[in-house]
């Protein structure tokens, strides 16, 4: 299972941590991340928020740490204003 709280983390994000992740929440968020990653390949977690309407900054590194997402070039985003990493399926060419 993987442990999405820090261990310097108070105990309330702790316990939060791990009912989102038995309830399912974690799956859901991570399976939506995903299909749009793919659905539309170099965006920032902060567009793919947008589209979406969770927070996709925790899963997208965990996806990527499962080899399911890659990053892709840096840019500025359309949602921020700011320079961000992109998101990209592992096999999509630049």
């Amino acid at each position: 299972m993987i442990r999405n709280y820090r261990k310097c983390d108070p105990p309330t994000s702790a316990l939060a941590g791990r009912h989102v992740q038995t309830c399912g929440c974690v799956k859901r968020h991570r399976d939506l991340c995903l299909a749009v990653v793919k659905r539309q390949p170099g965006l920032t977690a902060r567009e793919i928020e947008a589209r979406i309407g969770i927070k996709a900054h925790k899963r997208l590194p965990e996806l990527r740490a499962d080899k399911l997402v890659r990053n892709g070039p840096c840019r500025a985003c359309t949602v921020s204003g700011r320079r961000a990493m992109t998101w990209l399926p592992p096999q999509y060419l630049n």
